[in-house]
Parts: C-alpha cells; sequence; structure tokens
C-alpha cells in the first residue's frame, strides 16, 4: 500500500500530513508553500503495510488480538 506525506517546517517546527492520493498531497504541499513562515515543503510516497500482512509474517507477535 502506498501513502503520500507531505512534510514541512512551520516556525521551525516539523509538521507533516498524510493522503491517499498523490494529487491531494500535491495540492495540500501547493496550499502550505503560499503561507507565511514556511521554510521547507516536501512530498514523498511512502510504502505502508497493512496489519492483516504483518501478522501473517509473525504470527506469534498478535497472539489474541
Amino acid at each position: 500500500m502506498v501513502e503520500y506525506c507531505v512534510y514541512w517546517l512551520e516556525n521551525g517546527e516539523p509538521i507533516h500530513e498524510v493522503f491517499s492520493s498523490l494529487a491531494a498531497a500535491e495540492m495540500y504541499s501547493c496550499a502550505i508553500r503560499g503561507k507565511e513562515n514556511i521554510e521547507w515543503v516536501e512530498v514523498s510516497e511512502e510504502e505502508t503495510i497493512d496489519l492483516d500482512e504483518l501478522e501473517d509474517m509473525f504470527p506469534d507477535d498478535f497472539c489474541g488480538v
């Protein structure tokens, strides 16, 4: 599964938002760039694993969950 993360620095504080589509992440990053006190913005594609896949890989770690 893929998620798209927007990372930015606002007043020196690192902040992020997660999106399921690249288009939404890009639109959000454009809106962020237009705000004051924004030092840096980046959109990143992140590979994620769902919990069912994780349970299949490590069944002993999910006992009774």
